[in-house]
């Protein structure tokens, strides 16, 4: 899929949110990678919750997403372990 088939999702964060996503962006420069985009960071989780199959089934808000969000991570370690 190139640049030209995606489309602009506008989103808001409070400020602190915003501050980490320019910190991992940076930490990841000084230790020898590039500068991530944004954009990247969020992409990248976005597809690392769909590889983890999250169950979004009822949820009511961002913190139940995101409870349910770090309990798929959680069996997911568990079933590459057996």
């Amino acid at each position: 899929m190139g640049k030209e088939d995606y489309l602009r999702v506008p989103i808001t964060m409070p400020e602190e949110m915003f501050t980490f996503l320019e910190s991992v962006s940076l930490r990841s420069k000084v230790t020898g990678g590039r500068k991530l985009a944004n954009t990247t960071i969020v992409r990248a989780c976005v597809m690392a919750m769909m590889n983890l199959d999250v169950d979004v089934n009822g949820v009511k808000d961002e913190e139940e997403l995101k409870e349910r969000i770090l309990q798929a991570q959680k069996l997911h370690g568990q079933m590459k372990k057996k």
